[in-house]
């Protein structure tokens, strides 16, 4: 039988290789295992330990799944509290600001040139209309008293007669809010001596624009509420209307009387004018603390099932109590009115 050459080349190169290398067989490589003690090769150990590990694997994969329930339990509902989309006349309302001021005051000063004595108020005395509060020694009378001592009983008195002391009387009942001169000062004729004010009646002026004239005229009260001073609004009506116009601010001198018995205001404080515009009948409205302004959008949260809905709305009239809703919202709707900026959309909830 004939063998091709290229046969034996190939019998004689594998031989060569097995012989030079006996761990092949058939040009592939044989690994052999030592055997351990006890009979049992390294190759079944090796086994035996993959299965180990790929048993702790599957056990620790199956022990963090049945955690994962109990760490993902849902979150209690948010308690809530709701108010009615309802109907209402609802008005703007108008603001401006006043000041408190003075009715009645009065500068004491000397008539004539002379020494004042007996004076002794300060900042603050209360004082009685036609009170006598000091007295005003002209020159010569003071030159008078030092001659005295060379005349006759008849001649100082007819003296005294002809230059007498000039006693001040206070011309109102109020309180003394500044004092100029002191006792024993040398006074010039029409210098004042001392502001006295009556603090029991004052006056409220405000700037009104011309435009709401008409409005005002109708109303018998405004409301004035006091800046940064401790007390509960009044409503005051508008005793007088001024008789000139402002000509480059276009508003007009409103003043109202404010009785002061309890001496609560002073004048110089700061207040607040305020009084409705026109009336929108039978609006839509919602309770302020409903509404939510995010970059000039509003927004509310309408109540569905146990459910919010967030939901833009248009508004028009905007109290410190309740809001005009133009649209976005009907008649009846509940809307969360407490927790609003902590909800989401679709956020579950429970009403209170």
């Amino acid at each position: 039988m004939n063998v091709p050459a290229t046969s034996v080349a190939e019998q004689n190169i594998k031989y060569k290789r097995e012989k030079k290398n006996p761990a092949l067989k058939d040009g592939v490589k044989q690994i052999s295992y030592p055997v351990l003690k006890g009979g049992v090769s390294k190759r079944k150990v090796m086994n035996i330990d993959r299965t180990v590990i790929l048993f702790l694997i599957i056990t620790l994969l199956a022990s963090c799944n049945q955690r994962r329930p109990a760490q993902q339990k849902d979150h209690p509902p948010v308690i809530i509290q709701t108010g009615k989309v309802t109907r209402m006349d609802i008005s703007d309302t108008i603001q401006i600001f006043g000041q408190v001021r003075l009715r009645q005051e009065a500068w004491l000063a000397s008539q004539f040139d002379g020494r004042l004595t007996g004076f002794s108020l300060l900042n603050g005395d209360k004082v009685e209309q036609g009170q006598k509060i000091g007295v005003i020694i002209p020159p010569m009378r003071e030159a008078l008293d030092q001659a005295m001592s060379e005349m006759n009983e008849a001649q100082r008195k007819l003296v005294a007669s002809e230059i007498n002391e000039i006693p001040l009387y206070s011309p109102i009942s109020g309180i003394v809010l500044e004092v100029m001169q002191h006792n024993g000062d040398v006074v010039q004729k029409g210098e004042s001596i001392v502001h006295i004010a009556d603090l029991n009646h004052l006056d409220i002026y405000g700037d009104l624009p011309i435009g709401y004239i008409p409005r005002v005229s109708q109303l018998k009260t405004l409301k004035v509420s006091f800046i940064d001073y401790p007390h509960p609004p009044l409503f005051l009506p508008v005793k007088a209307f001024s008789g000139k116009v402002n000509p480059k601010r276009q508003t007009i001198n409103i003043r109202l009387a404010l009785n002061n018995p309890k001496q609560e205001f002073r004048p110089g404080m700061m207040v607040k004018l305020s009084f409705p515009d026109k009336i929108h009948k039978n609006s839509l409205v919602i309770p302020r603390p409903a509404l939510l302004e995010e970059e000039g959008v509003y927004s509310v949260f309408v109540l569905k099932a146990n459910r919010v809905e967030k939901r833009n709305v248009i508004v028009g009239i905007k109290h410190d109590g309740f809001v005009e809703i133009v649209s976005g919202l009907k008649e009846g709707e509940q809307v969360a009115t407490q927790k609003a900026y902590s909800l989401t959309d679709g956020m579950e909830v429970q009403v209170r």
